[in-house]
């Protein structure tokens, strides 16, 4: 299963090519961008889903940079099914369905599954994202409870967010059609990396600190109401202050990293756990290269589990970034790993935002947790 995008108005699309985000240029003044067709880059994998489009060019607003779609319509998919044989030669139907036996010592397939699953949200901190924390904050109460009724019961989660901020200081800089008019000595000018510090909470990948806790642990059978108040405070108390260089492929890998650990010890498990990638940005991604060095960090941190097998990604970006060749970062990094990565866009309205931060992606992370090996 890999859900949908629709055009302005309804979006949610899962990219299969591991669909990726990129931000829209929007965030700083002086911010513009040249009217023309976003061209989508080539992909080594094949479309799961078509992404409802008519074919027609997208324009451009030069005040902001972002872009916006005419025509075309929303896609949809049922929940997925896969067929095998059985022993017998018969056809057998999985609809998708945990399969949990109430002896756990039987000799089964159905002992297969998560215990863990941690959910990292890189949550960009500049100018222009108040609002977009706000709504995904307005979405996130649903999203716990869908994922709660997805996952097998006495399931442990954790819940943490970084920012997308590596400099704390004077950071104004433009992007021309999502890639960033500023050089590359000035871009890593602005890039502080760990261990060093720049004592901004929740910055270079060090979890963002909220009611004294750097992430929320949750169980499954628990009343889910103080995590639901935990995370919608702490997404929008992010703020818009952070540096207008983002770098969310950059603040998910060092989360992963040992140099972060004096904050976010702890929050990423490895057996036995699926880990959840989401990034909210409507920005171009600034993150030094190579972005294989970010996904290597948070492979390294999941080799008992099965390193990239055991790893999601999603988010919600501007659909004009995504379609542009001249920024490939973040949809690189959103498609190193398990799976197409699950996206809609930032600049959707609130039933966007619940399309992609609810049933669907649940439904995604329920798949994923029936795949993984639970602890030895």
């Amino acid at each position: 299963m890999r859900p949908v995008r629709s055009i302005p108005g309804g979006l949610v699309r899962a990219f299969a090519g591991l669909a990726v985000v990129l931000a829209a240029c929007g965030d700083d003044a002086g911010n513009s961008a040249t009217a023309g067709m976003p061209t989508s880059a080539p992909t080594s994998l094949p479309p799961i889903t078509t992404d409802g489009t008519d074919g027609s060019p997208g324009t451009t607003d030069p005040g902001t940079g972002s872009a916006t779609e005419s025509g075309g319509l929303p896609t949809s998919t049922g929940v997925p099914t896969t067929t095998g044989t059985s022993d017998s030669g018969d056809i057998k139907l999985d609809l998708g369905q945990p399969d949990f036996p109430s002896d756990p010592t039987a000799d089964t397939d159905a002992a297969k599954g998560c215990t863990a699953v941690d959910l990292l949200f890189v949550i960009d901190n500049s100018a222009s994202m108040g609002k977009h924390q706000e709504d995904l904050s307005a979405v996130f109460p649903d999203f716990v409870d869908a994922i709660i009724t997805a996952l097998p019961p006495g399931t442990d989660l954790h819940v943490g967010m970084t920012t997308t901020s590596f400099y704390d200081g004077s950071c104004s800089e433009s992007t021309v059609n999502c890639v960033s008019q500023s050089s590359e000595q000035e871009i890593l000018q602005h890039y502080v990396a760990p261990p060093a510090t720049t004592s901004e909470n929740g910055g270079q990948g060090r979890l963002f600190e909220w009611q004294g806790e750097h992430y929320f642990a949750l169980n499954t059978d628990d009343d889910p109401a103080a995590l639901k108040a935990w995370f919608t405070a702490a997404a929008t108390a992010a703020g818009e202050t952070g540096c207008s260089f983002e770098m969310p492929a950059a603040a998910a890998g060092w989360a992963a990293d040992p140099a972060t650990a004096p904050t976010n010890a702890g929050f990423i498990r490895d057996a036995g756990a699926v880990l959840v990638v989401f990034v909210l940005t409507d920005e171009p991604d600034k993150s030094p290269e190579p972005v294989s060095q970010w996904v290597d960090k948070l492979v390294a941190a999941k080799q008992e589990c099965g390193g990239k097998n055991c790893i999601l990604a999603s988010g919600l970006v501007p659909d004009f970034c995504y379609a542009n060749p001249g920024d490939t970062t973040l949809k690189t990094f959103l498609e190193s790993f398990s799976a197409p990565p699950f996206t809609g866009n930032i600049d959707g309205d609130p039933s966007d935002y619940a399309m992609v931060v609810g049933d669907a992606l649940a439904g995604v992370i329920q798949e994923k947790c029936e795949e993984i090996e639970p602890p030895a």
